[in-house]
């Protein structure tokens, strides 16, 4: 029996992220270092006003980015549990990404006009052993409820999923644990935008980026 709700968690959840990076950066002095690590700490720490004056949005444009990100991933969970257990979720992405750790370097200036910043990530293990687990679980769950003559329905199979993943991501988010730190190279490009240079990096390349921050792999 697949635990499918975290499956469907896992893949909205690297797509909002990677939306919310597509804006660009544009400034008579580009900082690209800067940039990406405001990036960063606009997605996952919460953190606005840096991301906002270097990409010259205002702090409430890329504080309702971020909200939608958050939205989305309620959306997605909405069909499986309660006004509460919701909430619970909200909170638990919520901590999820501001545990999420990274480093930026120093950008270097290449021939090209382009930059090149290195970021150094350190996965973290959310998602460690929560689809194995879940499957056991579920599977004697359901014999349980057979054995005392009651046929298990979809929606409590459903529910039954969602309570357990919430706590075993939460068992997991507070003992943290991260994997070897990997570090990737971003290419921050620039554009003419009339009299302006703006600098964008590959949604692409961040969306990698996004990934190397939480163990999606043990979630699939």
């Amino acid at each position: 029996m697949k635990l499918l709700s975290t499956k469907k968690l896992s893949i909205l959840f690297v797509m909002c992220l990677a939306v919310s990076f597509v804006l660009t950066g544009c400034t008579p002095k580009f900082d690209a270092s800067g940039y990406i690590k405001s990036c960063l700490d606009a997605n996952t720490k919460g953190e606005f006003e840096a991301y906002a004056e270097i990409t010259g949005a205002t702090v409430e444009e890329v504080e309702s980015l971020y909200n939608q990100a958050i939205e989305a991933e309620m959306a997605s969970i909405a069909p499986y549990v309660n006004d509460e257990q919701k909430e619970n979720f909200r909170q638990l992405f919520i901590d999820m990404y501001k545990s999420f750790k990274y480093e930026v370097g120093e950008a270097t200036l290449n021939d090209d006009k382009s930059y090149t910043v290195p970021v150094t990530t350190y996965k973290l293990m959310i998602f460690d052993g929560i689809l194995a687990e879940g499957e056991t679980y579920l599977t004697d769950f359901a014999q349980a409820e057979i054995d005392a003559g009651r046929t298990p329905t979809q929606e409590q199979l459903e529910e039954e999923a969602m309570n357990f993943m919430y706590d075993a991501m939460k068992k997991n988010l507070d003992a943290l644990t991260y994997a070897e730190p990997v570090t990737t190279d971003i290419i921050i490009s620039p554009t003419k935008n009339g009299s302006q240079i703006v600098y964008s990096a590959d949604p692409s390349a961040l969306q990698g980026l996004i990934e190397s921050l939480v163990d999606l792999e043990n979630a699939q």
